[in-house]
């Protein structure tokens, strides 16, 4: 082979690399392109459906509290074969021990939450007025022995409160007005009139006996209380007509 033929092939080989990696650049090139754009579009398409999760995800829970709002959660009421109408009854003369005034009317339903595991279940008492449900929460220390109540709250509520309790009895124990309030910590000052009312109790009044027992009587009352924690997640039990018939 002479060597302008040698020549030529060299050079048909050169170009022919030089459009090889012309044609795989631009393949790259467009393949990325087209992944790139694909990925935007799946980004944009992530987004919107978070956005859209999270609205629906506030929308639950607004669903859930409007469902809680008028509920209360009884603990300590016995476990037993009652009718719905009986439990109704009987709740009704236990909220009555604390001084409020209930018809049956005024509750639109009950039930109990957690396993039948041979151990007394809180019972969920819906009431027909924000009212009578925070009358009821106001005499609650009037309940009888062993009996508590709560608000109903959601699992979530119930978590975060318990992680404020720490903060909560450290704040009490610097003298300040603390209490939770849904899921949140609130801490006041305590007022100068605060401060006098409670160096009165302090000082031995004759009624700082008495008081004391009371107290007392409610400590216990909180040491006994099971923890609502337990029951949440569980769902809603069979209603008491139905247990009943078991």
């Amino acid at each position: 082979m002479d060597k302008s033929m040698e020549l030529l092939l060299s050079r048909l080989d050169e170009k022919l690399n030089q459009q090889t990696k012309i044609i795989t650049t631009t393949v790259t090139k467009n393949v990325m392109e087209a992944i790139d754009e694909r990925l935007k579009t799946i980004t944009e398409e992530n987004t919107k459906l978070k956005a859209k999760i999270s609205t629906l995800e506030q929308k639950l829970n607004i669903m859930e509290l409007e469902k809680r709002k008028y509920n209360l959660v009884f603990f300590g009421i016995e476990e037993s074969g009652k009718l719905e109408a009986e439990m109704v009854d009987y709740i009704k003369d236990i909220i009555k021990e604390t001084g409020t005034h209930i018809d049956s009317q005024e509750i639109k339903n009950i039930y109990r939450i957690g396993k039948n595991n041979n151990k007394s279940r809180p019972v969920v008492v819906t009431l027909t007025s924000l009212w009578k449900k925070h009358t009821i929460l106001k005499n609650k220390a009037n309940l009888p022995p062993g009996i508590n109540v709560k608000e109903d709250y959601t699992k979530e509520v119930l978590e975060k409160r318990k992680k404020l309790q720490p903060q909560l009895e450290e704040e009490r124990k610097k003298g300040n007005i603390a209490y939770l309030k849904y899921d949140k910590l609130i801490v006041k000052k305590p007022t100068d009139k605060t401060r006098d009312k409670r160096k009165r109790e302090d000082s031995g009044s004759p009624n700082s006996s008495t008081q004391k027992k009371i107290n007392s009587k409610s400590v216990s009352k909180e040491i006994i209380r099971p923890n609502i924690l337990n029951y949440v997640g569980r769902g809603r039990t069979a209603s008491l007509s139905e247990i009943s018939k078991n």
